[in-house]
């Protein structure tokens, strides 16, 4: 497949990488955030240790069990997105399905919880396909925007994966259904693949498979 992009799609391109990035230091500043705020709270305890008070032992397990979760929680965050800067990595034109679904969908968490939808993946295997990574997560990643837009919050929205004979089918099912649309084809960065509104909540994203 020939992945010389025009100009409008690198600008695509770009953008998703902006939009990821950007979604992706906001939730690891998040969790430094409260790192800190708990932080503070441990030095205030020691402070008034050395005042002759005695700590709560209680209280600062607590404390502790905090800052190991958001470091822990951090530490995702961190690895998703070095995970997605590898996508681009111009040597490699094979992606693993799967693997690039649920690394998007990770990615694509916070948004989704700033619209209160939850998000679900009904894929555990898939296969390589003959493309760039980054090039097909941009695809994913604005099925995702697109299916999510209409979205009311409580919504769910389910990912899917099989194998047809037009190549692989990736569903986007939003649950309650609403109206949406599929992004327009100059919006993605591989035009050999099809996006299209199947009904109500539901778009479907085709890859050829050779």
């Amino acid at each position: 497949m020939n992945h010389n992009l025009p100009e409008e799609r690198l600008a695509r391109l770009l953008d998703f990488m902006g939009k990821v990035t950007a979604s992706a230091t906001h939730e690891i500043k998040n969790e430094l955030a409260v790192i800190n705020e708990q932080s503070r709270l441990l030095q205030e305890m020691l402070a008034m240790a050395e005042n002759g008070r005695e700590p709560d032992p209680a209280r600062l397990g607590q404390l502790i069990g905090r800052v190991v979760v958001r470091v822990g929680q951090a530490d995702q965050a961190v690895r998703r997105l070095n995970a997605f800067a590898h996508g681009a990595d111009l040597d490699r034109g094979q992606t693993d399905a799967a693997h690039s679904l649920q690394k998007i969908m990770g990615l694509f968490q916070r948004p989704a919880d700033m619209k209160g939808i939850s998000l679900e993946l009904a894929a555990e295997q898939g296969p390589a396909l003959q493309v760039r990574p980054i090039l097909w997560e941009q695809l994913v990643w604005a099925c995702l925007e697109k299916t999510a837009e209409r979205a009311a919050s409580g919504s769910k929205l389910r990912v899917g994966m099989s194998k047809r004979e037009g190549g692989l089918r990736v569903e986007f099912c939003l649950e309650p259904p609403a109206p949406v649309e599929a992004p327009p084809p100059e919006s993605l960065c591989l035009p050999e693949v099809q996006v299209r509104a199947e009904g109500d909540g539901l778009l479907v994203l085709t890859t050829p498979l050779a």
